[in-house]
């Protein structure tokens, strides 16, 4: 059989307007706009991608228009874009990628095989970290002529991701799934890494866009070759805006020429600078700072303004003044008229009970919790109350 040739994209995150930029949110779907027509030059025989489509779960509908204006290149020639739902994205209804489907050659891949060439492609989409333990990871059997299997997935894994930024393992995945996979494609972590796990070729494609100060291997591809069941993969970059990511130490004379001196040092033309201000407080503010870098050429400026800042020592803090927040707390809280799930959260968050330790893992362990407690709510409002009449207007999802 002639060799299969996929395109794995993944954490392209349209709409996203990092630092409050519209520029930077053109810059993200610029570099969707690019990895597809790249697909399209390539002729490759579907495109794959691993989550995070969209940056929010209710992207404007500008946003979804740009995606599939973006996808029309692949219609045009036949070529599939299969997807996962990510973390960024993921609703508890029908998923934007349901709706795409319906208007381009967009199909989200599941437990069931979807064969390409000889390749059988599966997808689970983002699980929350609340169900991982019992998520159902069971995939069908592949075809007899499918000589290679690869699930996509959006989640962190060790290995390739480091165990101090890891969910789960690798190794706990490939024992749930019941079929011998040749490919583990990952989405979620930016930058690409890649391991071999007990014969399985696992890997992270990395974002097409940087996403955040820290993560230098961005704006990346991968292209997947497979042939007599034998994958391979190369990267391939994409034009990203460049970055300068610096500081500037303010001593107490410092002013605006000491800004400008540590800028003329800097390529600034068309980046995105990413500033940190340190020392001591003077008379040059942050918003001075950011009309100066952009005076000397910068698209995108973002300062963060640590001057000043004292550092606090935790371990000369009292015990017994932490108690006395908590009562202080307690107190407060019991002239509010609150429900037993709002006190059960502010137990939870206080005392580190079970919660996941990242923002985003612990908002997916609470949110259940609180979607019981808006639904008693309206149950609550829905029932007749015979000293008032109440006229209740309940607005759809925007």
């Amino acid at each position: 059989m002639p060799e299969t040739r996929l395109l794995h994209i993944s954490d392209t995150h349209l709409g996203k307007r990092q630092y409050g930029s519209d520029v930077r949110r053109d810059d993200f779907a610029d570099t969707f706009d690019q990895a597809i027509n790249l697909a399209a030059e390539r002729d490759v025989d579907a495109v794959i991608h691993t989550g995070d489509l969209f940056d929010d779960p209710v992207p404007s509908l500008p946003t979804v228009m740009r995606c599939a204006d973006a996808l029309e290149p692949l219609e045009e020639r036949g070529i599939p874009f299969y997807g996962i739902v990510g973390n960024h994205e993921r609703k508890n209804d029908d998923q934007w990628l349901d709706l795409l489907r319906r208007t381009n050659a967009v199909t989200r891949l599941d437990r069931e095989p979807t064969v390409v060439g000889d390749v059988a492609l599966y997808g689970i989409d983002a699980v929350r970290p609340s169900v991982w333990d019992t998520a159902d990871f069971g995939l069908e059997a592949s075809p007899e002529d499918a000589e290679c299997s690869i699930l996509c997935m959006h989640e962190l894994l060790e290995p390739p991701a480091e165990e101090i930024v890891a969910n789960h393992s690798v190794e706990d995945v490939l024992e749930r799934v019941n079929v011998e996979l040749d490919g583990l494609a990952l989405g979620d972590l930016h930058q690409p890494k890649s391991a071999h796990v007990d014969g399985t070729d696992v890997w992270y494609a990395s974002a097409t866009e940087r996403c955040a100060k820290d993560q230098l291997e961005t704006g990346l591809v991968q292209l997947l070759e497979i042939d007599d069941g034998e994958l391979t993969r190369r990267q391939l970059e994409l034009e990203t805006r460049p970055w300068s990511v610096f500081h500037i130490a303010f001593s107490e004379d410092d002013g605006a020429d000491h800004v400008r001196d540590v800028l003329d040092r800097r390529d600034l033309e068309n980046a995105v600078a990413k500033v940190e201000l340190t020392g001591e407080r003077g008379a040059v503010t942050a918003n001075e700072v950011i009309q100066m870098a952009r005076d000397a050429g910068a698209a995108v400026v973002s300062v963060d303004d640590n001057r000043g800042r004292v550092d606090i020592d935790v371990d000369s803090i009292e015990a017994m003044s932490l108690q006395g927040l908590d009562s202080a707390i307690e107190e407060r809280l019991a002239d509010e008229d609150l429900s037993e799930v709002a006190l059960d959260i502010d137990g939870r968050v206080r005392e580190g009970d079970g919660l996941n330790d990242t923002v985003g893992g612990a908002a997916d362990d609470l949110e259940p919790d609180l979607r019981d407690a808006q639904q008693a709510a309206f149950d609550d409002i829905g029932e007749p109350n015979e000293n008032h009449d109440t006229t209740v207007t309940t607005e759809g999802d925007e």
